[in-house]
């Protein structure tokens, strides 16, 4: 049975900070026929999520229930905390609970309106201060507002069920997954047809970034365990955002390029004692691979040190009587181009991707100003046939983000009745 009116006042009297409560109350007032007041109450409940620090309830708030007008204010609000130019210092603060108030509730159904539209509209008392450093938000967190703005008003809300498969293996469509809360499976279709289970992903993190790159197909699967809330971003939309806003593609770009690197330093065994590896990778390049192309020609100068962030290259030689045979095969992780970088003398193969991917790539010329100073590096190359083929740990890592756990906000989503929007 819905509440009435009275009880969606008491509530929100009862528990100032209750954002469901006050959900409650809105509908409560479209109920009563007060739609003027209800999204008066509506736009306060979501900005009030956004002033506790709780991004995806006032998104999903706005999104689902806010005019193109509100909205759009709404999402202002949002960049100016949660944006490039949100409060940096201090540490995060928690979100004011108030006392209850005490407040009596009129018998007559007109006055009950009005205390409900004042109720429901003071925020102020549960919202932190604007100097208040808030969760950091990926992607978001380093968008100007104008930026900030378009692409929230992109991304869709997905309600996970067990089994909803997000991302396919061999797929080449481009969607990139914010997980809020939730779990998902991260599996491997083999050779001879078998599915390996390689790991689990909790939310809140990034699934499926590496679409924003490339167009190489997935190199996993990755289904829903049980249910949860992720945020979907078509990568081709943002591509089309990027004519108008050009700069808005690049800035994401370059954050799916910082994951990367901190996973390629994380995981790689080549890099794993290389002092001030932060500092070294600042030399390197991150290179967009396209379809086919070869990286490196057999018998070309030393083009440097590559290592391989996504996709597969594949090793070629040719004779002197011209007959080419592949000799080996690279992938994530792996690092090539070390022998003509150290020695000096042209490339003994030719390096292909023929699928495209991504490369880190530091030119030979480079080299000779860091080695100096990166000489366990210089150790690790030339031991690398030991680690060639063992560089694959993070082949599913998406990267985790850094979000504060959140309780259940999945009515914000799929509203207060349990139905979808």
């Amino acid at each position: 049975m819905q509440p009435t009116l009275a009880q969606t006042i008491a509530a929100v009297a009862a528990a100032p900070a209750d954002l469901r409560h006050r959900a409650e109350l809105a509908q409560a007032l479209e109920r009563a026929g007060a739609q003027e007041e209800a999204d008066a109450v509506w736009q306060a409940t979501a900005r009030a999520a956004a002033g506790r620090g709780e991004f995806f309830v006032a998104l999903a708030l706005g999104r689902r229930y806010l005019n193109a007008e509100r909205l759009g204010a709404l999402l202002v609000d949002l960049a100016a905390r949660f944006g490039a130019g949100r409060p940096r210092q201090g540490p995060l603060m928690p979100a004011p609970v108030p006392p209850p108030e005490a407040v009596s509730v009129p018998d007559d159904p007109e006055e009950q309106v009005f205390v409900a539209l004042r109720l429901g509209t003071k925020i102020e008392h549960i919202a932190l201060p604007k100097f208040a450093r808030m969760p950091a938000i990926p992607i978001f967190e380093e968008l100007p507002a104008d930026d900030f703005v378009a692409l929230g008003a992109e991304v869709e809300p997905v309600l996970l069920r067990d089994g909803l498969e997000l991302l396919s293996q061999d797929a080449v469509e481009r969607k990139v997954f914010l997980l809020v809360q939730g779990q998902a499976k991260t599996s491997v279709r083999t050779g001879d047809g078998k599915t390996v289970d390689i790991g689990v992903r909790r939310g809140p993190t990034l699934l499926g970034e590496m679409s924003l790159l490339t167009e190489v197909p997935r190199r996993s699967t990755m289904t829903a365990l049980g249910p949860g809330i992720a945020w979907r971003m078509d990568a081709e939309r943002i591509v089309e955002l990027g004519l108008q806003r050009p700069a808005l593609v690049e800035r994401v770009k370059m954050l799916v390029k910082q994951r990367l690197l901190a996973d390629l330093l994380e995981h790689s065994r080549v890099l794993a004692d290389v002092p001030n590896k932060e500092a070294l990778v600042q030399a390197f390049t991150v290179r967009a691979i396209p379809k086919g192309a070869t990286v490196i020609e057999q018998g070309a100068p030393p083009p440097g040190l590559f290592f391989v962030l996504h996709g597969d290259c594949e090793v070629w030689v040719t004779d002197a009587d011209g007959n080419a045979a592949e000799v080996a095969e690279l992938h994530e992780g792996d690092a090539f181009g070390e022998m003509s970088l150290l020695t000096g003398e042209p490339t003994t193969a030719a390096v292909v991707m023929p699928e495209g991917g991504i490369l880190l790539h530091l030119p030979a010329a480079d080299w000779q100003k860091i080695s100096g100073a990166a000489a366990t590096l210089g150790e690790k190359l030339t031991a690398l046939a030991d680690v060639r083929r063992g560089e694959n740990a993070y082949l599913i890592t998406d990267g985790s983000v850094e979000l504060e756990e959140v309780p259940d906000v999945a009515w914000a989503v799929e509203g207060l009745d349990g139905e979808g929007k």
